[in-house]
């Protein structure tokens, strides 16, 4: 057998591996909880915001009706700057919800402060609570996702907790889909990678965390050097510590954010998540996206290959089916969590878009710059 085959097999075969294991270890949590929480606790939900005054009211209605006994919990929307009225809506919102009084409030960072990170900091220095839920003002919640929160925490005590973040419903078109299982994906293997005892990815749409443990990370995020990545360097500071880390696939504490408004915004937000990945310091996880992104190239370029090795095609087969295999296996598992299992009818088309459409952000992470988010013009 021809030396780049072999090559390109054992790159294939240990993605797959990878995958499939994240696969097994996803723990799917099909209770529901209850309006009664049994040994309640206080915490703080924190919102960084930013030109969000589309999203915010449905928001801010989701947390209005939580389950949770008002007496302890916060709500702290902290303001980054927002040019698009977002913070006079949010305080109108407010009003006439008389939130107010029930430990809602809007806060703006600074003149001399910007950006998610600041406002994240700002936020959890002034929480009155030592919890610290975290979620992303353009995301949905259902009315018991505080409870499901503290729920598992009571049963799984840990200093972080990350939960899972999907796509809402849209205009159900095939961008919305494949956006959808794309980030579900992410969210699988994250999952997956918590159970293994080596977390490799969460995201800030969905935390919970001590306060305690959000002051002991500083230190290991590049604040000054790269604009994103709050989450995933909070996840790392807390492995290098020695902390406890969780995963909750309770459908209860499930986190919808609102799907993109077209390609290049999607494209935008995968350079963005990409482009920090050289600054984690964490080689399982540095050599894993290594992984991924040298098995999409292979099997980006199969045709290339059957041409080249036309005698060793079952081989190179077999490796493109078991790696779709390995995916689909992930994708079936963590959309049966998520209830959008329905998705799945589109796997193929969506794994045909996904190969060219990676090797975009791919080389645009490696020479683009994050951003957070942009002015309203």
């Amino acid at each position: 057998m021809a030396l780049p085959v072999i090559i390109i097999l054992l790159i294939i075969y240990c993605y797959s591996l990878f995958i499939l294991l994240f696969y097994s270890e996803i723990e799917k949590d099909t209770g529901v909880t209850s309006d009664f929480v049994e040994h309640p606790r206080p915490v703080s939900v924190i919102i960084p915001f930013r030109n969000e005054a589309d999203h915010l009211p449905g928001l801010v209605n989701d947390l209005a009706l939580q389950t949770y006994p008002d007496e302890l919990w916060e709500v702290l929307f902290v303001n980054d700057h927002s040019e698009d009225g977002s913070a006079s809506k949010l305080e109108s919102l407010l009003k006439s919800k008389a939130l107010e009084s029930s430990g809602f409030s809007c806060h703006s960072l600074p003149s001399d402060r910007s950006g998610k990170k600041a406002a994240l900091f700002y936020g959890i220095r002034h929480a009155k609570y030592e919890r610290i839920i975290q979620v992303d003002a353009d995301c949905r919640v259902g009315r018991r996702f505080i409870a499901s929160h503290i729920s598992f925490l009571n049963i799984h005590p840990s200093d972080l907790t990350a939960g899972v973040v999907t796509t809402g419903t849209g205009k159900g078109n095939f961008l919305e889909t494949f956006e959808r299982l794309d980030m579900l994906s992410l969210v699988g293997s994250g999952a997956g990678s918590f159970s293994l005892g080596r977390p490799m990815m969460c995201s800030g749409a969905n935390l919970s965390y001590s306060k305690e443990l959000y002051m002991e990370t500083r230190s290991f995020d590049p604040e000054h050097a790269t604009a994103s990545g709050d989450d995933m360097f909070l996840m790392i500071g807390a492995r290098k510590l020695g902390k406890t880390l969780t995963f909750n696939t309770n459908r209860e504490s499930l986190v919808e954010t609102g799907p993109v408004k077209d390609l290049w915004t999607m494209i935008a937000q995968r350079i963005r998540w990409g482009s920090k990945s050289g600054r984690y310091r964490m080689p399982d996880i540095q050599l894993l996206a290594l992984l991924v992104t040298l098995t999409n190239i292979s099997i980006l370029l199969m045709p290339v290959w059957f041409i080249l090795f036309s005698g060793l095609w079952p081989w190179l087969a077999g490796a493109l089916f078991l790696k779709s295999l390995a995916d689909f296996l992930l994708l079936f598992k963590i959309t049966g969590i998520t209830g959008q299992r329905a998705d799945l009818c589109l796997f193929i088309p969506v794994s045909l878009v996904y190969y060219p459409l990676f090797l975009i952000t791919a080389a645009g992470a490696l020479l683009g710059k994050p951003f957070w988010k942009r002015s309203v013009k």
